[in-house]
């Protein structure tokens, strides 16, 4: 057989594999989640909910565990993977964000099997909650209006529960300390809701 085919047939079979793996590795009924990279989803694909809807998931010890349990607090919802490597990439970034700014909560919500979750949070020393799950995470995105999960997605609320935006894609420090910056003014009165979700998307 000629070395060209023989590459061709092996690369064929190696993506066969991956996406075999994928498939079978899922939950069935589970839409599988597509690495976002450092892009951004198309805005068709993001119709933000208003408010923080009711999401209730399994933490790390399997106990059920609803969003609404750090009330009174912005949130920082931020849906990753174990097989998701920029997922992986932000996370140092978010354990310092949340030992710099203990006013606002981050919570993990990991679209993903609970047992390598478990493991991987064994060595990874969150110091923010870690949520778990596959269809019902995926189900809670939709909720928040996502309808294409391209991992990693960061989710930014007020204190009230109100959404302020979202982010498609790898966060980095900029992204955080707008947050930051905006849930300050927005504290202090100098800008209103609008103003914040503008500000977030970037359009101000």
């Amino acid at each position: 057989m000629r070395p060209a085919l023989v590459t061709v047939l092996l690369s064929a079979a190696a993506v066969a594999g991956y996406f075999g793996y994928r498939y079978f590795s899922a939950a069935p009924g589970t839409a599988l989640p597509e690495d976002a990279g450092d892009g951004a989803a198309p805005a068709s694909e993001i119709a933000l909910a208003d408010e923080l809807p009711e999401i209730v998931l399994a933490d790390l010890a399997g106990a059920p565990t609803s969003i609404a349990s750090w009330p009174d607090r912005p949130l920082l919802i931020n849906f990753w993977a174990t097989w998701c490597a920029p997922c992986l990439r932000e996370i140092p970034l978010l354990k310092s964000f949340q030992t710099e700014h203990a006013d606002v909560q981050i919570v993990g919500i990991a679209v993903d099997r609970l047992p390598p979750v478990q493991s991987f949070a064994a060595e990874m020393d969150f110091n923010y909650p870690i949520l778990v799950g596959q269809n019902d995470a995926t189900e809670a995105a939709a909720a928040l209006g996502v309808q294409v999960l391209a991992l990693p997605i960061t989710v930014f609320t007020d204190p009230a529960g109100a959404i302020l935006g979202i982010h498609t894609g790898e966060i980095h420090a900029e992204h955080l300390e707008n947050y930051a910056a905006v849930l300050g003014e927005l504290a202090a009165g100098r800008i209103d809701r609008g103003a914040a979700r503008a500000r977030i998307a970037g359009t101000m």
